[in-house]
Protein backbone atom coordinates (compact mmCIF):
# COMPACT_ATOMS: atom_id res chain seq x y z
CA UNK A 1 0.00 0.00 0.00
CA UNK A 2 1.47 3.38 -1.01
CA UNK A 3 1.80 6.03 1.68
CA UNK A 4 -0.50 8.99 1.38
CA UNK A 5 1.66 12.01 0.59
CA UNK A 6 1.05 15.76 0.47
CA UNK A 7 -1.75 16.65 -1.91
CA UNK A 8 -3.04 19.90 -3.36
CA UNK A 9 -6.29 19.04 -5.05
CA UNK A 10 -9.40 18.92 -2.89
CA UNK A 11 -11.02 16.31 -5.15
CA UNK A 12 -8.01 13.98 -4.87
CA UNK A 13 -7.95 14.51 -1.10
CA UNK A 14 -11.53 13.32 -0.78
CA UNK A 15 -10.56 10.04 -2.45
CA UNK A 16 -7.48 9.75 -0.24
CA UNK A 17 -9.56 10.23 2.91
CA UNK A 18 -11.96 7.49 1.84
CA UNK A 19 -9.04 5.14 1.13
CA UNK A 20 -7.34 5.99 4.42
CA UNK A 21 -10.46 5.36 6.46
CA UNK A 22 -10.44 1.75 5.23
CA UNK A 23 -7.08 1.18 6.85
CA UNK A 24 -6.95 3.97 9.45
CA UNK A 25 -5.74 3.65 12.96
CA UNK A 26 -5.37 6.05 15.88
CA UNK A 27 -1.97 7.55 16.39
CA UNK A 28 -0.83 9.75 19.27
CA UNK A 29 1.12 12.99 18.95
CA UNK A 30 0.25 13.30 15.28
CA UNK A 31 -2.57 14.85 13.35
CA UNK A 32 -3.76 15.91 10.01
CA UNK A 33 -4.90 18.55 7.57
CA UNK A 34 -6.63 18.59 4.24
CA UNK A 35 -6.36 21.56 1.94
CA UNK A 36 -9.52 23.56 2.43
CA UNK A 37 -11.29 24.43 -0.80
CA UNK A 38 -14.42 26.58 -0.37
CA UNK A 39 -17.46 24.69 -1.63
CA UNK A 40 -20.09 26.33 -3.84
CA UNK A 41 -23.53 26.30 -2.24
CA UNK A 42 -26.86 26.75 -4.01
CA UNK A 43 -27.75 30.42 -3.76
CA UNK A 44 -31.19 29.75 -2.34
CA UNK A 45 -29.79 27.65 0.55
CA UNK A 46 -27.03 30.04 1.63
CA UNK A 47 -28.37 32.41 4.28
CA UNK A 48 -26.80 35.90 4.39
CA UNK A 49 -25.68 35.37 8.01
CA UNK A 50 -23.82 32.19 7.03
CA UNK A 51 -22.05 33.96 4.18
CA UNK A 52 -20.93 36.75 6.52
CA UNK A 53 -18.92 34.45 8.79
CA UNK A 54 -16.69 33.07 5.99
CA UNK A 55 -13.41 35.00 6.57
CA UNK A 56 -11.50 36.68 3.78
CA UNK A 57 -8.30 35.74 5.64
CA UNK A 58 -7.21 34.60 9.10
CA UNK A 59 -4.37 37.12 9.42
CA UNK A 60 -5.81 39.19 12.28
CA UNK A 61 -6.71 36.10 14.32
CA UNK A 62 -3.28 34.53 13.79
CA UNK A 63 -1.51 37.73 14.79
CA UNK A 64 -3.54 37.80 17.98
CA UNK A 65 -3.07 34.18 19.13
CA UNK A 66 0.22 33.00 17.64
CA UNK A 67 2.48 34.64 20.29
CA UNK A 68 0.77 32.54 22.98
CA UNK A 69 1.60 29.18 21.34
CA UNK A 70 4.77 27.45 22.60
CA UNK A 71 6.98 24.50 21.84
CA UNK A 72 7.19 21.89 24.63
CA UNK A 73 10.34 19.76 24.83
CA UNK A 74 10.34 17.01 27.46
CA UNK A 75 13.05 14.70 28.73
CA UNK A 76 12.10 11.37 30.30
CA UNK A 77 14.09 8.54 31.88
CA UNK A 78 12.88 5.08 30.88
CA UNK A 79 14.02 1.57 31.78
CA UNK A 80 15.50 -0.71 29.16
CA UNK A 81 13.64 -3.99 29.15
CA UNK A 82 15.32 -7.37 29.14
CA UNK A 83 15.05 -9.40 25.93
CA UNK A 84 14.11 -12.31 28.22
CA UNK A 85 11.05 -10.58 29.68
CA UNK A 86 10.18 -8.21 32.48
CA UNK A 87 10.83 -10.67 35.32
CA UNK A 88 14.27 -11.89 34.17
CA UNK A 89 16.34 -9.49 36.28
CA UNK A 90 13.95 -9.83 39.22
CA UNK A 91 14.26 -13.61 39.35
CA UNK A 92 17.94 -14.07 38.58
CA UNK A 93 19.77 -10.88 39.51
CA UNK A 94 17.38 -8.78 41.63
CA UNK A 95 19.09 -5.80 40.01
CA UNK A 96 17.68 -2.60 38.57
CA UNK A 97 17.36 -2.40 34.81
CA UNK A 98 19.51 0.00 32.82
CA UNK A 99 17.95 3.38 32.25
CA UNK A 100 18.17 5.72 29.29
CA UNK A 101 17.06 9.26 28.54
CA UNK A 102 14.49 9.99 25.87
CA UNK A 103 13.29 13.33 24.61
CA UNK A 104 10.22 14.38 22.70
CA UNK A 105 8.49 17.55 21.63
CA UNK A 106 4.98 18.82 21.18
CA UNK A 107 3.00 22.00 21.50
CA UNK A 108 1.17 23.96 24.16
CA UNK A 109 -0.24 27.41 24.78
CA UNK A 110 -0.43 30.00 27.55
CA UNK A 111 -3.89 30.17 29.10
CA UNK A 112 -3.20 33.03 31.53
CA UNK A 113 -0.84 36.00 31.81
CA UNK A 114 0.96 34.49 34.82
CA UNK A 115 2.56 31.64 32.86
CA UNK A 116 0.18 28.66 33.00
CA UNK A 117 0.43 26.41 29.93
CA UNK A 118 -2.01 23.75 28.73
CA UNK A 119 -0.78 20.74 26.74
CA UNK A 120 -1.39 17.01 26.32
CA UNK A 121 -0.42 14.53 29.01
CA UNK A 122 1.32 12.32 26.47
CA UNK A 123 3.63 15.21 25.53
CA UNK A 124 5.10 15.34 29.06
CA UNK A 125 4.37 11.82 30.32
CA UNK A 126 7.13 10.52 32.66
CA UNK A 127 9.13 13.71 32.04
CA UNK A 128 11.88 14.65 34.50
CA UNK A 129 12.56 17.96 32.73
CA UNK A 130 10.36 20.16 30.55
CA UNK A 131 11.58 23.10 28.49
CA UNK A 132 9.33 25.73 26.90
CA UNK A 133 10.24 27.87 23.88
CA UNK A 134 8.07 30.85 23.00
CA UNK A 135 7.63 32.65 19.68
CA UNK A 136 10.87 34.61 20.26
CA UNK A 137 12.81 31.38 21.01
CA UNK A 138 13.07 32.41 24.67
CA UNK A 139 13.62 29.33 26.83
CA UNK A 140 11.83 28.57 30.11
CA UNK A 141 12.01 25.64 32.49
CA UNK A 142 8.47 24.49 33.21
CA UNK A 143 7.06 22.94 36.36
CA UNK A 144 4.47 20.20 35.87
CA UNK A 145 1.58 21.37 38.04
CA UNK A 146 -0.39 18.20 37.36
CA UNK A 147 -1.40 15.69 34.72
CA UNK A 148 -4.65 13.89 33.95
CA UNK A 149 -4.14 10.75 31.84
CA UNK A 150 -7.91 10.13 31.84
CA UNK A 151 -8.38 13.14 29.53
CA UNK A 152 -4.81 13.32 28.16
CA UNK A 153 -4.28 16.82 29.57
CA UNK A 154 -1.42 18.40 31.51
CA UNK A 155 -0.96 21.78 33.18
CA UNK A 156 2.50 23.41 33.24
CA UNK A 157 3.79 26.66 34.77
CA UNK A 158 6.74 28.89 33.96
CA UNK A 159 8.08 31.83 35.95
CA UNK A 160 6.83 34.68 33.78
CA UNK A 161 4.39 37.54 34.00
CA UNK A 162 2.30 39.41 31.44
CA UNK A 163 2.76 36.74 28.78
CA UNK A 164 0.34 36.69 25.82
CA UNK A 165 -2.36 34.08 26.35
CA UNK A 166 -5.36 32.52 24.64
CA UNK A 167 -8.67 32.49 26.55
CA UNK A 168 -10.56 29.21 26.82
CA UNK A 169 -13.83 29.59 24.96
CA UNK A 170 -17.13 27.73 25.20
CA UNK A 171 -16.56 24.58 23.17
CA UNK A 172 -20.21 23.58 23.45
CA UNK A 173 -21.19 26.58 21.31
CA UNK A 174 -19.06 25.56 18.32
CA UNK A 175 -21.08 24.08 15.46
CA UNK A 176 -20.22 21.52 12.79
CA UNK A 177 -19.12 23.46 9.72
CA UNK A 178 -17.53 26.40 11.57
CA UNK A 179 -14.02 27.52 10.63
CA UNK A 180 -11.17 26.70 13.03
CA UNK A 181 -7.38 27.09 13.06
CA UNK A 182 -4.84 24.59 14.43
CA UNK A 183 -1.52 26.04 15.61
CA UNK A 184 1.52 24.06 16.71
CA UNK A 185 4.94 22.70 15.83
CA UNK A 186 4.44 19.79 13.41
CA UNK A 187 7.62 17.88 12.59
CA UNK A 188 9.61 20.66 14.34
CA UNK A 189 8.29 23.26 11.89
CA UNK A 190 7.75 25.91 14.54
CA UNK A 191 4.43 27.73 14.83
CA UNK A 192 2.61 26.38 11.83
CA UNK A 193 -0.99 27.46 11.22
CA UNK A 194 -3.52 25.32 9.39
CA UNK A 195 -7.20 25.93 8.72
CA UNK A 196 -10.30 23.79 8.42
CA UNK A 197 -13.74 23.28 9.85
CA UNK A 198 -15.34 21.37 12.69
CA UNK A 199 -16.21 18.06 11.05
CA UNK A 200 -18.09 16.44 13.95
CA UNK A 201 -18.62 16.66 17.71
CA UNK A 202 -18.86 14.18 20.55
CA UNK A 203 -16.47 11.58 19.13
CA UNK A 204 -15.39 8.66 21.36
CA UNK A 205 -12.24 6.87 20.25
CA UNK A 206 -11.49 4.56 23.18
CA UNK A 207 -8.11 6.20 23.84
CA UNK A 208 -8.87 7.87 27.17
CA UNK A 209 -11.38 7.20 29.94
CA UNK A 210 -13.20 10.52 29.41
CA UNK A 211 -13.70 11.52 25.78
CA UNK A 212 -15.86 14.02 23.93
CA UNK A 213 -13.59 14.91 21.01
CA UNK A 214 -14.13 17.64 18.45
CA UNK A 215 -13.27 16.32 14.99
CA UNK A 216 -11.62 18.69 12.52
CA UNK A 217 -10.05 18.61 9.08
CA UNK A 218 -7.53 21.34 9.98
CA UNK A 219 -4.13 19.73 9.49
CA UNK A 220 -2.60 18.24 12.62
CA UNK A 221 0.63 16.26 12.43
CA UNK A 222 3.35 14.91 14.71
CA UNK A 223 4.38 17.71 17.07
CA UNK A 224 0.98 19.45 16.94
CA UNK A 225 -0.24 17.62 20.05
CA UNK A 226 -1.11 20.04 22.84
CA UNK A 227 -1.56 23.05 20.57
CA UNK A 228 -4.78 25.07 20.45
CA UNK A 229 -7.75 24.72 18.11
CA UNK A 230 -8.93 28.31 17.59
CA UNK A 231 -12.39 29.64 16.71
CA UNK A 232 -13.07 32.81 14.74
CA UNK A 233 -13.22 34.86 17.97
CA UNK A 234 -9.58 34.03 18.69
CA UNK A 235 -10.51 31.69 21.56
CA UNK A 236 -9.24 28.17 22.15
CA UNK A 237 -12.14 25.75 21.85
CA UNK A 238 -9.98 22.60 21.75
CA UNK A 239 -6.59 21.09 22.53
CA UNK A 240 -5.27 19.14 19.53
CA UNK A 241 -4.59 15.58 20.61
CA UNK A 242 -4.66 12.78 18.03
CA UNK A 243 -5.49 11.79 14.46
CA UNK A 244 -6.84 8.95 12.39
CA UNK A 245 -4.28 7.93 9.76
CA UNK A 246 -2.69 4.90 8.09
CA UNK A 247 0.65 6.63 7.53
CA UNK A 248 1.52 8.90 10.51
CA UNK A 249 0.53 11.86 8.32
CA UNK A 250 -2.53 14.06 8.06
CA UNK A 251 -5.49 12.86 6.00
CA UNK A 252 -7.98 15.36 7.38
CA UNK A 253 -9.35 13.47 10.39
CA UNK A 254 -8.00 15.05 13.56
CA UNK A 255 -9.36 15.27 17.08
CA UNK A 256 -9.20 17.92 19.80
CA UNK A 257 -10.17 17.78 23.46
CA UNK A 258 -12.95 20.36 24.03
CA UNK A 259 -12.03 23.26 26.30
CA UNK A 260 -15.15 22.82 28.42
CA UNK A 261 -13.67 19.49 29.55
CA UNK A 262 -10.27 21.12 30.04
CA UNK A 263 -11.64 23.89 32.29
CA UNK A 264 -12.46 21.52 35.15
CA UNK A 265 -9.12 19.74 34.72
CA UNK A 266 -7.23 23.04 34.85
CA UNK A 267 -9.14 24.26 37.91
CA UNK A 268 -8.55 21.00 39.82
CA UNK A 269 -4.89 20.73 38.86
CA UNK A 270 -4.29 24.33 39.98
CA UNK A 271 -5.90 23.89 43.38
CA UNK A 272 -5.37 20.20 44.16
CA UNK A 273 -2.62 18.98 41.82
CA UNK A 274 -4.98 16.27 40.57
CA UNK A 275 -8.49 15.94 39.17
CA UNK A 276 -11.25 14.94 41.58
CA UNK A 277 -14.30 13.48 39.87
CA UNK A 278 -17.76 12.54 41.02
CA UNK A 279 -18.90 8.92 41.31
CA UNK A 280 -22.25 7.13 41.42
CA UNK A 281 -21.06 3.54 41.60
CA UNK A 282 -22.90 2.13 38.59
CA UNK A 283 -22.00 0.27 35.42
CA UNK A 284 -24.04 1.42 32.45
CA UNK A 285 -24.73 0.75 28.78
CA UNK A 286 -26.54 2.46 25.90
CA UNK A 287 -30.07 1.46 24.94
CA UNK A 288 -31.36 2.64 21.55
CA UNK A 289 -35.03 3.31 20.82
CA UNK A 290 -35.25 0.07 18.82
CA UNK A 291 -33.57 -1.91 21.60
CA UNK A 292 -35.96 -0.34 24.09
CA UNK A 293 -38.94 -1.70 22.13
CA UNK A 294 -37.43 -5.18 22.02
CA UNK A 295 -36.79 -5.08 25.77
CA UNK A 296 -40.24 -3.60 26.55
CA UNK A 297 -38.69 -0.44 27.97
CA UNK A 298 -40.35 2.95 27.97
CA UNK A 299 -37.73 4.68 25.78
CA UNK A 300 -34.06 4.77 24.86
CA UNK A 301 -31.51 5.94 27.40
CA UNK A 302 -28.80 4.49 29.59
CA UNK A 303 -29.39 1.12 31.24
CA UNK A 304 -28.02 0.43 34.71
CA UNK A 305 -26.19 -2.90 34.44
CA UNK A 306 -24.69 -3.06 37.93
CA UNK A 307 -24.96 -1.09 41.18
CA UNK A 308 -21.91 -1.19 43.46
CA UNK A 309 -22.40 -2.20 47.07
CA UNK A 310 -22.55 0.77 49.49
CA UNK A 311 -22.27 3.20 46.59
CA UNK A 312 -24.12 6.53 46.28
CA UNK A 313 -26.39 4.93 43.66
CA UNK A 314 -27.36 2.06 45.95
CA UNK A 315 -28.03 4.44 48.85
CA UNK A 316 -30.26 6.55 46.57
CA UNK A 317 -32.29 3.50 45.52
CA UNK A 318 -31.01 2.92 41.98
CA UNK A 319 -31.32 -0.70 40.86
CA UNK A 320 -30.09 -2.92 38.08
CA UNK A 321 -32.21 -2.55 34.90
CA UNK A 322 -33.29 1.00 35.78
CA UNK A 323 -33.30 3.14 32.63
CA UNK A 324 -31.73 6.59 33.16
CA UNK A 325 -33.17 9.21 30.81
CA UNK A 326 -32.15 12.56 32.37
CA UNK A 327 -29.74 14.18 34.84
CA UNK A 328 -30.88 17.37 36.58
CA UNK A 329 -33.65 17.62 33.98
CA UNK A 330 -31.28 17.38 31.00
CA UNK A 331 -31.79 14.47 28.63
CA UNK A 332 -29.02 11.85 28.69
CA UNK A 333 -27.85 11.08 25.16
CA UNK A 334 -25.51 8.17 25.81
CA UNK A 335 -23.57 6.26 28.46
CA UNK A 336 -20.53 8.42 27.65
CA UNK A 337 -22.64 11.54 28.11
CA UNK A 338 -23.86 10.30 31.51
CA UNK A 339 -20.34 9.32 32.57
CA UNK A 340 -19.13 12.84 31.74
CA UNK A 341 -21.98 14.48 33.66
CA UNK A 342 -21.22 12.46 36.76
CA UNK A 343 -17.44 12.93 36.49
CA UNK A 344 -17.82 16.71 36.17
CA UNK A 345 -19.84 16.92 39.37
CA UNK A 346 -18.16 17.51 42.71
CA UNK A 347 -18.21 15.11 45.68
CA UNK A 348 -21.10 16.17 47.90
CA UNK A 349 -23.30 17.43 45.04
CA UNK A 350 -26.87 16.10 44.99
CA UNK A 351 -28.03 15.17 41.49
CA UNK A 352 -31.58 14.50 40.29
CA UNK A 353 -31.72 11.32 38.23
CA UNK A 354 -34.81 10.61 36.11
CA UNK A 355 -35.38 6.90 35.59
CA UNK A 356 -37.92 4.46 34.24
CA UNK A 357 -38.33 1.32 36.32
CA UNK A 358 -40.45 -0.77 34.02
CA UNK A 359 -43.22 1.64 32.98
CA UNK A 360 -42.96 3.80 36.11
CA UNK A 361 -41.14 7.13 35.93
CA UNK A 362 -39.25 8.19 39.05
CA UNK A 363 -36.84 10.94 40.08
CA UNK A 364 -34.13 9.91 42.56
CA UNK A 365 -31.65 12.13 44.41
CA UNK A 366 -28.08 10.80 44.31
CA UNK A 367 -25.44 12.37 46.55
CA UNK A 368 -22.18 12.18 44.62
CA UNK A 369 -19.02 10.86 46.27
CA UNK A 370 -15.40 10.99 45.18
CA UNK A 371 -14.44 8.56 42.43
CA UNK A 372 -12.53 5.52 43.76
CA UNK A 373 -9.60 6.13 41.41
CA UNK A 374 -9.02 9.50 43.10
CA UNK A 375 -9.18 7.80 46.50
CA UNK A 376 -6.74 5.14 45.26
CA UNK A 377 -4.31 7.76 44.03
CA UNK A 378 -4.39 9.54 47.39
CA UNK A 379 -3.90 6.27 49.25
CA UNK A 380 -0.99 5.40 46.98
CA UNK A 381 0.62 8.77 47.84
CA UNK A 382 0.16 8.04 51.56
CA UNK A 383 1.67 4.58 51.25
CA UNK A 384 4.73 5.98 49.47
CA UNK A 385 5.29 8.18 52.52
CA UNK A 386 5.78 4.97 54.56
CA UNK A 387 8.98 4.23 52.63
CA UNK A 388 8.31 0.49 52.74
CA UNK A 389 8.68 -0.09 49.02
CA UNK A 390 5.05 -0.98 48.32
CA UNK A 391 1.89 0.78 47.19
CA UNK A 392 -1.23 0.15 49.26
CA UNK A 393 -4.86 1.04 48.50
CA UNK A 394 -8.07 0.40 50.40
CA UNK A 395 -9.86 -2.70 49.17
CA UNK A 396 -13.42 -2.43 47.84
CA UNK A 397 -15.84 -4.86 46.15
CA UNK A 398 -15.05 -3.21 42.79
CA UNK A 399 -11.30 -3.51 43.36
CA UNK A 400 -11.68 -7.11 44.46
CA UNK A 401 -13.50 -7.89 41.20
CA UNK A 402 -10.87 -6.03 39.18
CA UNK A 403 -8.01 -8.07 40.68
CA UNK A 404 -10.06 -11.26 41.19
CA UNK A 405 -9.35 -11.18 44.92
CA UNK A 406 -11.02 -13.56 47.37
CA UNK A 407 -11.89 -10.78 49.82
CA UNK A 408 -13.03 -7.15 49.68
CA UNK A 409 -11.56 -6.27 53.09
CA UNK A 410 -8.19 -4.81 54.10
CA UNK A 411 -5.51 -3.10 52.01
CA UNK A 412 -4.43 -4.30 48.56
CA UNK A 413 -0.73 -4.35 47.72
CA UNK A 414 -0.83 -2.87 44.19
CA UNK A 415 2.90 -2.62 43.60
CA UNK A 416 6.13 -3.85 45.19
CA UNK A 417 9.38 -2.01 44.53
CA UNK A 418 12.21 -4.19 43.27
CA UNK A 419 14.78 -4.67 46.06
CA UNK A 420 12.77 -2.60 48.56
CA UNK A 421 11.79 -3.44 52.14
CA UNK A 422 8.48 -5.05 51.15
CA UNK A 423 10.15 -7.28 48.53
CA UNK A 424 12.82 -8.33 51.03
CA UNK A 425 10.07 -9.30 53.48
CA UNK A 426 8.28 -11.47 50.92
CA UNK A 427 5.37 -9.17 50.00
CA UNK A 428 3.84 -9.64 46.56
CA UNK A 429 1.51 -7.57 44.36
CA UNK A 430 -2.04 -8.83 44.95
CA UNK A 431 -1.47 -9.59 48.64
CA UNK A 432 -4.22 -8.19 50.87
CA UNK A 433 -3.19 -6.97 54.33
CA UNK A 434 -6.02 -7.78 56.74
CA UNK A 435 -4.40 -7.01 60.11
CA UNK A 436 -1.29 -5.46 61.67
CA UNK A 437 -0.21 -6.92 65.05
CA UNK A 438 -3.64 -8.56 65.41
CA UNK A 439 -5.52 -5.30 64.74
CA UNK A 440 -7.74 -5.32 61.66
CA UNK A 441 -6.80 -2.59 59.21
CA UNK A 442 -9.12 -0.83 56.76
CA UNK A 443 -7.25 2.29 55.56
CA UNK A 444 -3.73 3.39 54.70
CA UNK A 445 -3.97 6.10 57.36
CA UNK A 446 -4.77 3.47 60.01
CA UNK A 447 -1.86 1.34 58.76
CA UNK A 448 0.45 4.34 59.20
CA UNK A 449 -0.81 4.93 62.75
CA UNK A 450 -0.23 1.29 63.71
CA UNK A 451 3.39 1.54 62.59
CA UNK A 452 4.04 5.02 63.99
CA UNK A 453 6.64 5.18 66.75
CA UNK A 454 7.95 1.66 66.26
CA UNK A 455 11.73 1.48 66.30
CA UNK A 456 13.63 0.72 63.05
CA UNK A 457 14.41 -2.97 62.65
CA UNK A 458 11.54 -4.12 64.86
CA UNK A 459 9.16 -6.83 63.68
CA UNK A 460 5.45 -6.47 62.99
CA UNK A 461 3.04 -9.31 62.37
CA UNK A 462 0.89 -9.02 59.27
CA UNK A 463 -2.16 -11.15 58.53
CA UNK A 464 -2.50 -11.28 54.75
CA UNK A 465 -4.81 -12.94 52.27
CA UNK A 466 -2.77 -14.47 49.46
CA UNK A 467 -4.69 -16.22 46.67
CA UNK A 468 -7.57 -16.91 49.05
CA UNK A 469 -5.45 -18.31 51.90
CA UNK A 470 -4.89 -16.39 55.13
CA UNK A 471 -1.25 -16.47 56.19
CA UNK A 472 0.91 -14.64 58.74
CA UNK A 473 4.01 -12.75 57.65
CA UNK A 474 6.71 -11.33 59.94
CA UNK A 475 7.70 -7.94 58.51
CA UNK A 476 10.92 -6.17 59.55
CA UNK A 477 10.72 -2.37 59.46
CA UNK A 478 13.58 -0.64 57.63
CA UNK A 479 16.51 0.55 59.74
Amino acid sequence: MKKIGLIAGASFLAGAVFFALSFGFLQDNVNQEPVIAPQVAHAETLAPAAAAVVPYSFVSIVRKVKPAVVKVVSEAVVERRSMFGDDFFDQFFNAPRRQEKRSGSGSGFFISADGYILTNNHVVQDAVKVKIFDIDKKEYTAKIIGTDPKTDLALLKVSAQNVPFIPLGDSSSIEVGEWVLAIGNPFNQDLTVTSGIISAKGRQLGMAQYEDFLQTDAAINMGNSGGPLINMKGEAIGINSTILTPSAGSIGIGFAIPTNMAKKVVADLKTKGKVVRGWFGIQIGDISESDAKDLDLQSGGVLVQRVEENSPAQKAGLKRYDLITAINGRMVKSAADLQMEIANSAPGDEISVTIFRGKDKQVLKVKVSEAPDSVRERAAEESRDLNLGMTLVKNTPALAREYELKTSKGLVVEDVERGGTAAQNGMRPGDVILAVNRTEVSSVEQFKRLLAGRRPGSMVLLLINRDGDEVYLRFALPE
